[in-house]
C-alpha cells in the first residue's frame, strides 16, 4: 500500500511538472504555422536574439518573448538571420516564426547575383532592386594588393542583406570585403608563380566564363600552357566581353577583328582586366590548376568539354560540335 501511495505522489509530481512546461511554454505559443495576415519586421544588423524576439512579440507574431528566444538559443542556425525587411505572418508558433525569418523568400533586403556576371550587370540589379540609395563613388575600389581601381572581378557573388537607408557605397564594399576573404581563403593574394594577385582573377574570370564548375581547373591549365608558349588565348569570352555581347556558341568572323586588348585572337598574353566576377571555385582552380599538356578544349556538348593537345583531335571534335549544333543541343 505504502508502495502504491509513493507511486501515486511521483506519478502527480510528474503531472505537476509537465503541467507548468505546457503552462510555461505550450500555452505561451501559439500553434498555428501560418496565417493570412502578414506584418513586416525590420530585422537590423547587430540584433540579438532578445531583441528579435521583442520585435516579433510587439509586431504581434508570437505570443511571448521568452519561447522564441529559448528557441532561437537551442538551433544554430537562428544565428543565420539576415537583416533586411522580412515579411511574417500573424500569431504563428515561435518555430514557425523563426522558420519564416530563415527564408530568404521572405526578405526584402536579399541581394543575390551569380558567378560571372560582370560589373555593370551587377549595377544594374542593384538599381533595380531598389534596395540601395545613391551614386556609386569612385574612392570604391579593390584592396591595394591587386594594384587596380576597377571593381570588374572583384564584386564577389553571393547572397547580401541590406538594410534600409544602405547606400551604394557600402553595399559594393560588402561584396569587396567579401572578395577579400576569398582571395585569403584560396590564396590568390599570395600570386601564383610568376603571376600576381590581379593577374590570377582575370584567369579565373576567364576559367568562370568558359566552362562549367567541373573543368575550371582544366581551363586555368590551358591557360598557363598557352602563356607559357607564346600562344595567343583565342578565348571567345574575352571578345564578348569587349562587344558587350553574352553566350554566344560562335562569334561572327567580323568580331574576332574587334579593335580591343580584351581581344585575345589579336593581342597575345592575358586581356587587360577581369571579364566578369569570379566565384570561388573558379579562384581555387587558378591557384590550383590540373596538371596536362592541353592546349584546346571544346563543349562538344552540354556537360561534355574535352580537352587536347593535339589539333587533330581538336578539329574532329569542332565537326562532333557543329553536328550537335545543328542538332539543336545547344538550344
Amino acid at each position: 500500500m505504502r508502495r502504491l501511495i509513493v507511486a501515486l505522489l511521483i506519478c502527480v509530481l510528474i503531472t505537476g511538472s509537465a503541467t507548468s512546461i505546457h503552462n510555461a511554454f505550450l500555452l505561451n505559443d501559439y500553434q498555428d504555422t501560418t496565417s493570412a495576415s502578414k506584418i513586416e519586421i525590420l530585422i537590423e544588423d547587430g540584433d540579438t536574439g532578445a531583441e528579435i524576439s521583442q520585435k516579433l512579440y510587439s509586431s504581434g507574431v508570437i505570443k511571448a518573448t521568452k519561447v522564441f528566444y529559448k528557441l532561437a538559443l537551442n538551433q544554430k542556425r537562428a544565428t543565420s538571420i539576415s537583416p533586411g525587411i522580412h515579411e511574417i505572418d500573424l500569431k504563428i508558433s515561435a518555430q514557425a516564426a523563426l522558420n519564416q525569418l530563415l527564408d530568404p523568400t521572405r526578405n526584402r533586403g536579399v541581394f543575390r547575383f551569380n558567378e560571372g556576371l560582370r560589373k555593370v550587370e551587377i549595377l544594374d540589379l542593384l538599381v533595380k532592386s531598389k534596395l540601395v540609395t545613391g551614386q556609386l563613388s569612385p574612392a570604391i575600389k579593390p584592396a591595394d594588393i591587386f594594384k587596380t581601381n576597377n571593381l570588374e572581378g572583384f564584386l564577389f557573388p553571393a547572397n547580401y542583406s541590406f538594410a534600409p537607408g544602405t547606400t551604394t557605397d557600402q553595399a559594393i564594399t560588402q561584396m569587396l570585403t567579401r572578395f577579400n576573404l576569398s582571395a585569403k581563403t584560396s590564396k590568390i593574394d599570395q600570386g601564383y608563380g610568376k603571376f600576381s594577385p590581379f593577374e590570377l582573377v582575370i584567369i579565373a574570370s576567364i576559367a568562370q566564363a568558359e566552362g562549367d564548375v567541373q573543368d575550371f581547373t582544366k581551363i586555368a591549365q590551358v591557360i598557363y600552357n598557352r602563356l607559357k608558349i607564346g600562344m595567343p588565348l583565342q578565348m571567345n569570352t574575352t571578345i564578348e566581353y569587349a562587344a558587350n555581347l553574352r553566350g554566344k556558341i560562335r562569334l561572327p568572323y567580323k568580331q574576332l577583328e574587334i579593335n580591343s586588348r580584351y581581344n585575345t585572337y589579336k593581342y597575345q598574353g592575358l586581356p587587360p582586366g577581369p571579364i566578369g566576377n569570379p566565384g570561388q571555385a573558379a579562384l581555387e582552380a587558378a591557384v590550383n590548376p590540373q596538371m596536362g599538356d592541353w592546349l584546346y578544349f571544346i563543349t562538344v556538348k552540354p556537360q561534355d568539354t574535352r580537352f587536347t593537345s593535339s589539333i587533330k583531335e581538336f578539329n574532329t571534335w569542332a565537326n562532333e560540335f557543329r553536328k550537335n549544333e545543328e542538332a539543336g543541343l545547344f538550344k
